[in-house]
């Protein structure tokens, strides 16, 4: 809600799951897929507009914006411009947010769908003062803008956060922060064991150590093997098929442990690719947002009302996260998690940029 600020609303029904698929046309998936995910609907121009939570969540509730049609004419105009949609919702809703702040000038306004066409088509094409400004991103157009506006900008790394608001999801905040790649919930989607458990509001170790978890079975296993995770994810189809068919087809002989190797081998790769482009790199790029930690933005009502990150504690669960993964508290991989994971000629290398220890 309204660029991560909120978390709720009295007119969320009017974008749910329920009402997508009353308004379903048609259903689609990947060749041979038993179990398709993508539904379809008409927008309100009368195209065809392939629809999913984050697109309706980013471009739909974040822009204040309650009409399921209108959102999927957004989603469309996205895709026949090849923009990504949920980077898009996040670079509109920023926009809107630093206008309210008065930190930019500017006439779009949460919850205008017209406008929110137009502001798109000059994105798409580099039109206009605004086109320019959103163009590159959220990131760039903040410190663009300034005037505290970064504190705000919804991303990681430069990337746009996906939609799931972690003001009081420790661990989901963690797996945004991490991600070697920005904020996207690919990697480790924990927020479902957070909101399922008893410890919601946890720091702990055992928080990180399911992020870790997850990414070793989603980016070692799924990314690596170029699967769906769906599976796994829906109906809890056993991780230990995956390595028996990779075996079936290879010759080779795996275990689901070699997978967490290449998983982990894979995360120092990216560490080290970010202390060679960025040698100054320090914990700070593992921190998400910092509204996430202002109690200004807490909600004020509902759930979580008042609630936000505590910053101490997630320093400390990113710590435990370093731990965990032998890495130095900059967050770099030392020389003996990178030797022990077969990569001493890139720890040689590492060197040149910055101290192992």
């Amino acid at each position: 809600m309204r660029n991560f600020r909120r978390t709720s609303h009295a007119e969320a029904w009017k974008v749910d799951g329920e009402r997508l698929s009353q308004a379903r046309i048609a259903t689609y998936g990947c060749p041979n897929c038993a179990m398709r995910c993508g539904i379809a609907i008409h927008d309100d121009e009368g195209h065809e507009s392939e629809l999913d939570y984050e697109n309706i969540g980013l471009l739909g509730p974040n822009l204040e914006i309650f009409d399921l049609p209108k959102v999927a004419c957004l989603n469309y105009l996205c895709d026949d411009y090849g923009l990504d949609t949920m980077s898009s919702g996040v670079a509109l809703s920023f926009y809107a947010d630093a206008i309210d702040h008065g930190a930019v000038a500017g006439e779009f306004r949460f919850g205008d769908a017209e406008a929110a066409k137009r502001l798109l088509g000059q994105i798409a094409h580099r039109q206009g003062e605004a086109g320019q400004l959103l163009a590159d991103g959220t990131l760039p157009a903040a410190r663009r803008i300034g005037h505290g506006s970064e504190a705000y900008a919804m991303q990681v790394k430069g990337m746009e956060i996906s939609a799931y608001n972690c003001k009081f999801i420790p661990g989901m905040a963690l797996a945004f922060g991490v991600s070697p790649i920005g904020a996207h919930h690919k990697e480790s989607w924990i927020i479902t064991f957070e909101l399922n458990s008893t410890s919601r509001d946890s720091y702990g170790p055992e928080k990180a150590q399911k992020v870790i978890d997850l990414q070793r079975i989603r980016t070692g296993l799924f990314e690596c093997l170029i699967s769906c995770r769906f599976p796994w994810v829906e109906i809890n189809y056993g991780l230990e098929h995956y390595p028996a068919y990779f075996n079936l087809v290879t010759g080779l002989d795996w275990k689901l442990d070699d997978f967490w190797t290449v998983a982990d081998r894979v995360y120092a790769l990216m560490k080290l690719f970010w202390l060679r482009e960025f040698p100054q790199t320090d914990r700070q790029l593992d921190y998400p947002p910092q509204v996430w930690f202002d109690p200004a933005n807490a909600d004020p009502d509902g759930p979580i009302a008042g609630k936000v990150l505590e910053y101490p504690k997630y320093d400390q669960l990113l710590q435990h996260y370093y731990d965990l993964r032998g890495y130095d508290r900059r967050g770099i991989p030392t020389r003996a998690t990178l030797e022990r994971l077969g990569l001493a000629e890139e720890a040689l290398a590492a060197e040149t940029f910055a101290t192992l220890s």
